[in-house]
């Protein structure tokens, strides 16, 4: 077994490292803004940039991915207000690498996964990114967790 970059493992869990990259570029702009609602002594953008600022920054902390191998399950919690939801492995059916590009600058990469959940595909989103190779990366490294496990996909 190799080392994984972006899984650390506890026991037969594996745990997503967090991802600050994405998150705290926007945490920051939004400071930014309030930073100059300071600045021009606006209340309306100190309170509203301020307070999304703080918001955005928690849903950092509240983001998991986890793959519990004794359970064979996902474990995913995205944002503040989402419910942690578990996906069994049988569930699942792909990955779908997202990628957004504005006059040929890519602004965002998106990593989702699709499971089925009461006869009807679902979608959750995994992480974020600038780039498509630590995405790729990502995905690789799912795959070998998951093929460890007898459980092998062809992603």
């Amino acid at each position: 077994m190799s080392e994984f970059k972006k899984f650390t493992r506890e026991g037969n869990l594996f745990v997503m490292k967090r991802q600050y990259g994405f998150g705290l570029i926007i945490v920051l702009a939004m400071a930014a803004f309030t930073v100059g609602g300071i600045w021009y002594k606006n209340a309306a953008m100190i309170w509203i940039f301020g307070i999304l600022t703080i918001l955005c920054f928690i849903s950092i902390w509240q983001q998991i991915f986890n793959i519990d191998i004794d359970k064979q399950e996902f474990n995913i919690k995205n944002g503040l207000i989402n419910k942690p939801i578990q996906i069994p492995f049988t569930d699942f059916l792909n990955f779908e690498l997202v990628k957004i590009r504005h006059n040929f600058i890519t602004t965002n990469v998106s990593l989702n996964l699709y499971y089925m959940k009461d006869n009807k595909e679902k979608c959750t989103g995994i992480a974020q990114s600038f780039s498509t190779r630590s995405l790729q990366i990502l995905i690789n490294e799912i795959n070998e967790i998951i093929s460890q496990n007898e459980h092998s996909r062809k992603i």
